[in-house]
């Protein structure tokens, strides 16, 4: 398995909001972000960040996950600041080039965000196979064309439920 991973991977991640390269795609990261209980919230925020570095070093993309930094902020539990939380995402996400739905699971949150992408006719990748035909059935129940959905199975990593984890059990850190 490659190495994907390096000792300072967190850091190398955050350098992108550093760069201002208009012609690199935006990508917007979409995967859970609720868990059963805070270490769970906590471990999905890790995960988005996880993603984002893949999307980043794998895919050449400026990555974008909201969930990732945003509870940080804002309390999700709050009605208010959950409902500022969700509008700077819709607006993060229309000012994307690219949807890429990660992980294994289809949450409540993340089906949302796939429905707001249908009217802009974004491309929208999956990297597992059953998470690829759960999102063809969401877009086109919704009214979207099936081939806004891609399927990359170039990039497992984007398509585990646990990335980190994962990740360090095949020896994808360096």
């Amino acid at each position: 398995m490659k190495q994907i991973f390096t000792e300072n991977w967190e850091s190398k991640l955050e350098t992108q909001f550093f760069k201002n390269d208009r012609c690199q795609k935006r990508a917007y990261i979409c995967s859970p972000l609720r868990g059963r209980n805070e270490e769970e919230t906590l471990d999905n925020m890790k995960n988005a960040q996880a993603f984002m570095y893949c999307a980043m070093t794998e895919l050449g993309y400026y990555a974008r996950a909201p969930h990732a930094y945003l509870p940080m902020l804002l309390h999700d539990a709050v009605p208010a600041e959950r409902a500022l939380a969700l509008q700077f995402g819709r607006r993060l996400l229309e000012s994307s080039d690219i949807l890429l739905v990660c992980g294994n699971q289809l949450s409540l949150g993340m089906q949302d965000e796939i429905r707001h992408a249908i009217p802009l006719a974004m491309p929208i990748y999956t990297f597992d196979k059953e998470m690829y035909h759960a999102v063809q059935k969401h877009v086109t129940l919704y009214g979207g064309k099936k081939q806004l959905v891609h399927l990359d199975l170039a990039h497992p990593f984007l398509g585990w439920e646990c990335p980190i984890i994962h990740a360090q059990n095949v020896g994808c850190f360096s």
